[in-house]
């Protein structure tokens, strides 16, 4: 970090070292002083990464409050962070002899310079800009805090402020009042919703009461909560609506019953639990979500595979979803019992429908289950052009590895040519991991159901979509390995070498169509060079 060394106070900067660790009076003298920045300097770091180096050294100041900013790795085995803290944070890292234990057993060293910048040449306050954060996290008419990965927000810049660690959590709640209320006099912060999700949060522990009365909603998804018994803080209040997915504590109980009457225990006025309704068990209501994903770490994933795979698939021509399924990916479909008349007639495109309830000759039932991209998309070609509704869409994550994933995908859909009402559709995806950091569809199981009641519709008049608005799909070829397919399959197609066939592709930026058309003009003409081909 370079930084000029402030030689405009009395007293030059001094240094602190692992070596050999003092901390005598006039050490004390420049430590306690608030107009400076001390330099702290991490040694033997590899092959730790900034957030684990920098909270053991948060925990090894307990009680005192040290906030890291300015964190720069100088190299794989040095970084270095500046802080500005009282005189017992730095006595308390000398006392551990400038040595620091991560989890596992492994010794960090630290060395801290003393004065070495003022505050006038560097002017943070990480106070304030902490309050600014704050303040723009805070919905004043709705009066919902959102603190969700308080630790990346970008108006932080070079802070590291981690609320999993209680004493930071406090001191960030206690900004808050300063970014939130201003000179309001209140005491208590104004909150009805409160959102912690993907904070880290193992409890929750203050020693100040800082919401009032109004905090009925507490949202603490995807932390590594252990026991609901760490919530107790939030016992006193009001809360209506809980959310606990995504932390481990979820996984400690036998069924739903017994995680309710846990959660119960604390929250006694707890209405809805997860997005779902409780006491509804006593009227024979299951309870059902909208999205079952875990711990939601998947979810962008997911998410781009869903949209991708049905923008595709509501193209004119499902030709461009080439690619998408694995070489030997398998495929059915089968089709619910449809009254409908319109169904029954659409049905009829579906010669591949594998219901064994409709099943007359058995032997079929094994030419129905598709194996191969090529017979696939030659199907999928065949079936009727569709419209899917995104936004009706309920996805469950049925099973995940590191490179697998099997996810169900429920929803609405309508046939562009046809005037019916939305159909219901389920489909099964078994999606596996690839090389280039790319999936594929190894198993598609499409199960087409009757048309929607028309009673839980918006309207009863037949659907009608602008097809001319619909998005249109433009294939990309992104990885390596693709656009390597791509130039085998032109230069077998055309005899080119593999430079040229490179050209070509490169040309029209990668659309194998054109450059097929390119080529047989240039053929044509005889405008391809004859080291084309050698």
């Amino acid at each position: 970090m370079s930084m000029l060394r402030n030689n405009n106070f009395s007293g030059e900067p001094l240094r602190l070292t692992h070596i050999k660790p003092s901390f005598d009076a006039e050490e004390l003298a420049l430590a306690s002083r608030q107009d400076l920045w001390h330099k702290f300097i991490v040694s033997n770091c590899q092959p730790h990464g900034k957030a684990e180096i920098l909270k053991a050294i948060i925990n090894a100041c307990e009680p005192e409050i040290l906030l890291p900013v300015m964190y720069k790795r100088e190299n794989e085995n040095k970084s270095t962070f500046l802080a500005k803290c009282n005189s017992g944070a730095i006595e308390n890292l000398v006392k551990q002899c400038l040595c620091i234990v991560l989890p596992g057993g492994y010794e960090i060293y630290i060395d801290i310079i003393l004065g070495f910048i003022s505050t006038r040449q560097l002017s943070l306050n990480p106070n304030k800009v902490i309050a600014k954060s704050l303040y723009q996290r805070y919905e004043s008419m709705k009066k919902i805090l959102n603190l969700d990965d308080f630790e990346n927000d970008r108006l932080l810049n070079s802070i590291f402020c981690p609320i999993s660690i209680p004493k930071i959590f406090h001191f960030v709640l206690r900004c808050t009042k300063q970014g939130v209320m201003g000179n309001n006099r209140e005491s208590r912060l104004s909150v009805r919703e409160l959102s912690l999700k993907h904070n880290n949060l193992t409890a929750i522990i203050l020693f100040e009461k800082f919401f009032n009365f109004h905090l009925t909603k507490l949202d603490l998804r995807y932390n590594q909560i252990l026991d609901v018994e760490y919530l107790r803080y939030f016992s006193e209040f009001k809360i209506t609506e809980l959310w606990l997915d995504g932390n481990p504590l979820c996984t400690q109980y036998k069924n739903a019953q017994e995680y309710i009457e846990a959660v119960k225990n604390i929250f006694q006025y707890l209405q809805k639990l997860d997005g779902v309704i409780i006491g509804m068990e006593k009227k024979f209501i299951p309870n059902i979500q909208t999205h079952y994903l875990k711990d939601g770490s998947k979810l962008p994933l997911i998410k781009q595979f869903v949209k991708h795979f049905f923008l595709m698939y509501d193209q004119e021509d499902r030709s461009i979803m080439n690619g998408l399924y694995d070489k030997n990916a398998l495929y059915s479909m089968t089709l619910g019992a449809g009254t409908n008349y319109v169904h029954k007639q659409v049905s009829k495109a579906f010669v591949t429908n594998r219901n064994l309830l409709k099943f007359v000759d058995y032997a079929k039932c094994h030419e129905f289950l598709l194996r191969g991209p090529d017979k696939i998309i030659s199907v999928l070609r065949r079936q009727p052009p569709t419209l899917h509704d995104i936004h009706t869409f309920n996805i469950d994550l049925l099973y995940e590895s590191n490179n697998l994933l099997a996810i169900s995908v429920q929803g609405l859909f309508s046939y562009k040519e046809i005037s019916s009402p939305p159909m219901v559709f389920n489909r099964t995806f078994i999606i596996v991991g690839k090389e280039d950091n790319e999936y594929c569809i190894t198993n598609d199981q499409y199960f087409i159901d009757g048309p929607y009641p028309n009673n839980l519709t918006q309207d009863n008049n037949e659907t009608k979509h602008d097809v001319k608005n619909m998005c249109v799909f433009v294939p990309t070829m992104f990885s390596p390995s693709e656009k390597n397919q791509l130039i085998i399959f032109l230069q077998e197609l055309t005899s080119m070498n593999s430079t040229f066939s490179l050209k070509f592709l490169k040309d029209v930026n990668w659309d194998i169509r054109r450059a097929i058309t390119n080529f047989i003009k240039m053929y044509t003409l005889n405008d391809v060079p004859p080291e084309a081909f050698e």
